[in-house]
């Protein structure tokens, strides 16, 4: 494995640090969040850069990039601007699905605006009885002529009301085993029936999320995204490049709230010396910087994998499940070491700290992590 950047990574890391210093500096994302607004200005920088046509076919005016590029990406914007970030990687698994098994026609409806700055379309799998169970599904999807109606109702629909579509599941009752009766579907937000209500979070103050209620809400059978009733292998099919990106942009949390930690260490002084001289800070200090590396480590891995087409089903759940709590542990210790300050609104790490929480809850629990890697880890041992 080699994890040396190229010559044009290495660009692409400089120029895209000076942009988020220009465009996204810590006072402006500061008061986005008091204000709890969508990262707009931000988000349109990185579009008129070529940011979010990474990884998008040229013909719809993207960039190819590898995963590992993409790694770096995420990971770059969460040290400087976590929830552009965060934003950044949930549109991963969206784009990915409507890349691999969208019609031509609904890769040129999306993705061009994609690229121009839209929103990241929205993924509404979550109901209130169906959160990691996603086989308990019950928004329904009725063919009526030409058209398609959807009944049912989502629930933590991150990015929801501000996105152009939602990427909806919806499961034929009819179908006995839940998993051959998922089907996927694009549902633009401004169809008639479809209400939002946006959710009072912890975190993620520029990262709405809503429950959205869905009654009679028609739309073209063409919405229909790859194969009827196959919705679950194929959401299945990006959700480790989800969560390697989300995995990426929480690194780049924990290396910001390091930096500000360390930088207090060496300036903070009581007793009559810097409060970086006292050993209990010190082995702080290291243990954060150990699991820095350590995550570093295991997501760089974990791309280079991806990029040779090599199996991460076990690699991916295992560092989702690590670094969801690495890199909170690293960002409660920043705080710790902050003392008051930390604590304080004026300062990003309680922003980070309130965060980073949800990493281990979102894009699949630690619960769910150790029920993918578990039983993997014990097939390859009876081998």
């Amino acid at each position: 494995m080699d994890f040396h950047w190229s010559e044009e990574q290495e660009l692409l890391v400089r120029s895209l640090t000076e942009l988020l210093e220009r465009e996204a500096p810590e006072s402006r994302m500061a008061e986005l969040d008091e204000k709890h607004e969508f990262p707009y200005g931000p988000w349109k920088a990185l579009a008129d850069n070529g940011i979010l046509g990474l990884g998008v076919p040229e013909e719809y005016g993207g960039t190819p990039a590898d995963i590992q590029t993409m790694t770096l990406v995420c990971e770059t914007l969460g040290r400087e601007a976590f929830s552009l970030g965060i934003i950044y990687s949930l549109g991963m698994i969206t784009i990915r699905d409507i890349l691999q098994f969208g019609s031509p026609e609904i890769r040129e409806k999306v993705l061009g605006g994609l690229v121009r700055g839209d929103p990241p379309v929205a993924l509404g799998i979550t109901e209130p009885q169906a959160g990691s169970d996603s086989a308990a599904l019950r928004t329904t999807a009725t063919y009526d002529g030409e058209d398609v109606v959807f009944n049912g109702q989502k629930m933590y629909c991150t990015l929801g009301e501000i996105s152009k579509h939602i990427l909806l599941m919806t499961r034929d009752q009819a179908i006995d085993n839940p998993y051959r009766g998922i089907s996927m579907w694009l549902l633009p937000t401004d169809t008639p029936g479809v209400r939002f209500n946006q959710l009072s979070k912890v975190g993620w103050w520029c990262v709405p999320s809503y429950e959205v209620f869905i009654e009679d809400a028609r739309v073209p059978r063409s919405s229909l995204i790859g194969e009827e009733n196959f919705g679950w292998p194929q959401l299945m099919a990006n959700f480790e490049i989800e969560r390697l990106a989300l995995c990426a942009a929480s690194l780049g949390a924990a290396e910001a709230a390091y930096a500000d930690a360390s930088m207090y260490a060496n300036q903070r002084v009581q007793f009559g010396q810097p409060i970086g001289s006292f050993q209990a800070v010190q082995h702080k200090i290291t243990d954060m910087a150990v699991k820095i590396e350590n995550m570093r480590g295991f997501i760089y891995k974990t791309a280079w994998m991806m990029d040779q087409n090599m199996s991460v089903r076990t690699e991916h759940a295992m560092c989702k499940l690590y670094v969801a709590q690495a890199s909170y542990e690293v960002i409660d210790d920043a705080m710790q070491l902050l003392g008051g300050l930390g604590y304080m609104m004026a300062h990003r790490v309680q922003r980070l700290w309130r965060d980073i929480r949800l990493m281990r809850i979102g894009g699949g629990t630690d619960e769910i992590m150790y029920n993918i890697a578990g039983p993997q880890l014990l097939k390859q041992a009876r081998r």
